[in-house]
């Protein structure tokens, strides 16, 4: 299938700068793991098939009034001469106030030239990256748990403030002509947000991108109107389904809406955003509704270059 990226450079952007990893709160109880490669050693804590990582005091290290990203890196053990790549994963519990959403994380990784230490014949696979935004510290706390059929992996957990300094690459499918415009208040006066890409069961966003990069997706949808409570979309890379996103369904405050096909004003949600590391080389993608998730979805994408420290 041929697919074209259209970029369109813009003054945003964000930096992830002075990584700072976060230790599990019962980290007492935890093995420590020492990884090293391009002469740095990290700690990283393990995490065995009956155990968690728990993080439930991140007010302590981030503050209120301040976005961040919370990067997740996992590894596990494979034998320095494998020439195929492992899978394993985790389970990611997300705490927001009364509102919890789980995210199985699926990686296939080859061998790194980082070995275990005192295991003779095993290296490191490759890291695996995930990252989620921190909007209210206080509100969130974090619970990794072993996915079942995974191997035994190795966590670590850091953390980034999110500055709005640099630029950004505005990411469009060719799969999809028309983008829709979304119109918000801002104070007392209606401002307008370009290239939101609609997806439902007719439609989908494909893309291409070179890595190593940074997706920020920003959400939204119209399925106000119905019994159901939340909404999400599938995100694959290279024909391999890497999550399943949902979120709980608000109206947004800020009176948020698009213009359908019909020139109908059709209400949409607050919107969410999640990011999702690209790795290196060239990368294809497909984002598609979740088979549940009913009314159209509006989603917007960009790029930001970052270092993956």
């Amino acid at each position: 299938m041929s697919l074209i990226l259209l970029f369109r450079f813009t003054l945003l952007f964000i930096t992830f700068a002075y990584s700072l990893p976060l230790k599990p709160s019962n980290s007492k109880n935890l093995e420590i793991v020492k990884i090293s490669d391009e002469n740095k050693t990290r700690t990283y804590y393990h995490l065995d098939k009956k155990g968690y990582l728990e993080y439930s005091d991140l007010e302590r290290f981030l503050d209120k009034n301040k976005d961040y990203t919370v990067k997740i890196i996992s590894r596990t053990k494979i034998s320095k001469n494998s020439n195929s790549s492992k899978s394993f994963g985790f389970i990611l519990n997300i705490i927001n106030g009364s509102d919890t959403t789980t995210k199985e994380l699926k990686y296939k990784k080859k061998v790194s030239l980082s070995k275990v230490p005192n295991k003779r014949g095993f290296s490191y696979t490759n890291a695996g990256f995930w990252l989620e935004e921190i909007n209210n510290p206080s509100m969130v706390k974090l619970f990794i748990e072993p996915l079942k059929g995974s191997p035994e992996v190795d966590i670590r957990v850091v953390y980034d403030e999110i500055q709005d300094k640099e630029f950004g690459i505005d990411i469009s499918p060719v799969n999809i002509v028309k983008s829709n415009n979304v119109f918000y208040l801002r104070d007392t006066t209606f401002v307008k947000s370009k290239k939101w890409y609609l997806i439902n069961d007719n439609n989908d966003f494909q893309f291409k991108i070179r890595g190593p990069a940074l997706l920020k997706i920003r959400s939204r949808t119209d399925n106000l109107n119905s019994d159901d409570s939340f909404y999400g979309f599938k995100l694959q890379e290279n024909g391999k389904n890497m999550i399943n996103q949902s979120y709980k369904i608000v109206e947004s405050k800020k009176a948020a809406y698009y213009i359908d096909d019909l020139d109908i004003e059709k209400n949409l949600t607050r919107f969410n955003t999640m990011f999702f590391n690209v790795p290196p080389g060239l990368n294809y993608y497909l984002v598609e509704n979740l088979s549940k998730s009913n009314g159209n979805v509006l989603v917007k994408i960009e790029s930001d270059l970052i270092e993956l420290k």
